[in-house]
């Protein structure tokens, strides 16, 4: 069975060196960590759009944090670049083969069938928003090996999008989810089995449900939105986890969440899977949200970000158990876009015309 490695994931979060449920709790609690200070910016990595972030693993320099980002202007080059403690710098600017995009890039470290340290790189199409995805595997000489870009298939419903579609590999089974704002504008998923260097996909199935929409955002029937979801996952047993979907309710500034359980025998097309969803007290947000579990064990708690409406700053929450904390805020870290986050690492584009990436640290 392929795991993300917890290991991996750490070390990527120390070689990064930032600057040195199932239901709504009616308390708030307080957060139990604090944020470290910002990184001097990623040299390099300038954009417009939201950062990408994700573990990877070489043969020789180990494990170590990636940050990936389109190129500024109306659609970009997706780049990327690495460190690692064996490096103890960041790596040269690359990018991945013929991907072009006119939104953020989505990235996700993992370990092939080929027994091979490997990401998966995931964006929107410019053209006709296809849904594209490639394969990299990572070589002895620090360099990553693409293959050629792939769309999902057309059999699959509803496989385009608008926004920067969200890439996940599930704890406790084989398995990659990637999520998307599709049309009509409702929460759509697709699981990828690997398959060698490639992926058989699942038909997409809708997160339903029906939170409160006004009347003018013309959303009927399963939740809706207007932004890319987040997707992570909280461990609740060596073999079993809980997958978290959030995003931002279309016609309003509220965040929502749904969840289901994963193993190994959970039955991803069935929509009866997963829990009704609920709204995540005090959270308001007119972006896409960010969220991750940080604890190497991932038993959580899980870790929610999101810009505010209306002003620059980030701000964030924890959910422990059935209670969600008060919003409080990431000090010192302005954006125009909606931050990233893998583990305890906190990616943010900074609101200059320069469009530096920063890092911050939780815990």
């Amino acid at each position: 069975m392929l795991r993300r490695s917890m290991t991996r994931v750490t070390t990527a979060i120390a070689a990064a060196g930032a600057a040195c449920a199932l239901g709504a709790g009616a308390a708030l609690a307080a957060p139990a960590a604090t944020w470290s200070h910002p990184s001097t910016p990623v040299p390099g990595a300038l954009t417009d759009t939201s950062p990408a972030l994700s573990s990877v693993t070489f043969p020789t320099s180990g494990q170590g944090l990636l940050v990936a980002w389109r190129g500024q202007g109306l659609v970009g080059h997706i780049f990327y670049k690495y460190r690692t403690p064996a490096t103890h710098h960041w790596s040269h600017t690359a990018s991945v083969p013929g991907a072009l995009s006119s939104s953020a890039p989505a990235m996700a470290g993992y370990t092939d069938p080929l027994g091979q340290g490997a990401l998966l790189a995931v964006w929107a199409g410019h053209v006709n928003n296809e849904i594209w995805y490639s394969q990299g595997e990572t070589k002895q000489n620090g360099t990553v090996s693409w293959t050629a870009p792939a769309h999902l298939p057309s059999t699959i419903h509803y496989s385009t999008t608008f926004d920067t579609p969200t890439v996940f590999f599930l704890d406790h089974s084989s398995d990659v989810m990637i999520a998307w704002r599709a049309p009509y504008n409702h929460v759509r998923y697709s699981i990828g089995t690997p398959a060698g260097r490639g992926f058989t996909w699942s038909q997409s199935t809708v997160i339903p449900g029906n939170p409160p929409s006004p009347s003018t955002a013309h959303c009927t029937i399963d939740p809706c939105t207007s932004a890319t979801p987040a997707v992570t996952e909280m461990t609740t047993s060596t073999s079993t986890g809980t997958v978290y979907v959030i995003w931002k309710q279309l016609g309003t500034k509220d965040l929502f969440y749904s969840s289901a359980a994963d193993s190994a025998t959970t039955n991803w097309g069935s929509q009866s899977i997963w829990t009704t969803p609920a709204q995540v007290p005090g959270a308001v947000t007119l972006l896409a949200p960010a969220a991750s579990v940080p604890t190497v064990n991932s038993t959580g708690p899980l870790l929610l970000v999101y810009k505010a409406p209306f002003n620059t700053h980030v701000r964030y929450q924890t959910l422990t158990g059935s209670t969600w904390s008060a919003p409080l805020g990431v000090y010192g870290t302005r954006t125009n876009v909606a931050p990233a986050l893998l583990r305890n690492v906190l990616g943010a584009t900074t609101p200059t015309s320069i469009g530096n990436v920063i890092l911050r640290t939780y815990g």
